[in-house]
């Protein structure tokens, strides 16, 4: 009963912590989740609940993205309207094309990090982001960052 009552307490702080501003282990916790639940119900279920705006992958400024190595929007919290689009030659505000990026990590080391310049969900400016990715099964990753 105890660990059950110590896990409780550590989803609300960590759901609190979420809508303050996100650290390093939180995003990467964040992601692993998501990648246990795509092992769990499959690919099809997860990005389901990955686009689902009252779901658990959509916490104040994180949210879980996924693309396929074509860079094809498979979920995005933050945007469902982009989900099905290619954003393979997509760039930051600094010209990074960020979906090539993201895939080559994705590829070569199967999970990773990666610096980049992006609109705030809430904010509606452009700030510095930090995103971490991992590969799940097929050929596709999913991911999430914070503003830095």
């Amino acid at each position: 009963m105890l660990s059950r009552l110590s896990k409780l307490c550590a989803v609300l702080v960590l759901g609190v912590s979420f809508s303050y501003g996100a650290t390093v282990a939180e995003v990467q916790t964040f992601v692993e989740d998501g990648v246990k639940l795509c092992k769990e119900k499959g690919n099809e279920a997860c990005l389901k609940e990955f686009n689902n705006k009252d779901g658990a992958f959509i916490k104040g400024e994180l949210y879980m993205f996924a693309y396929n190595f074509e860079g094809v929007n498979q979920a995005l919290g933050s945007n469902p309207k982009l989900v099905g689009k290619n954003l393979y030659k997509l760039k930051d505000a600094s010209g990074l094309m960020l979906i090539q990026e993201l895939i080559k990590i994705a590829k070569t080391d199967g999970e990773g990090w990666l610096d980049y310049k992006w609109s705030h969900p809430i904010k509606k400016k452009i700030a510095d982001k930090r995103s971490y990715i991992k590969r799940i099964d097929g050929d596709m990753f999913i991911g999430t960052g914070f503003y830095k």
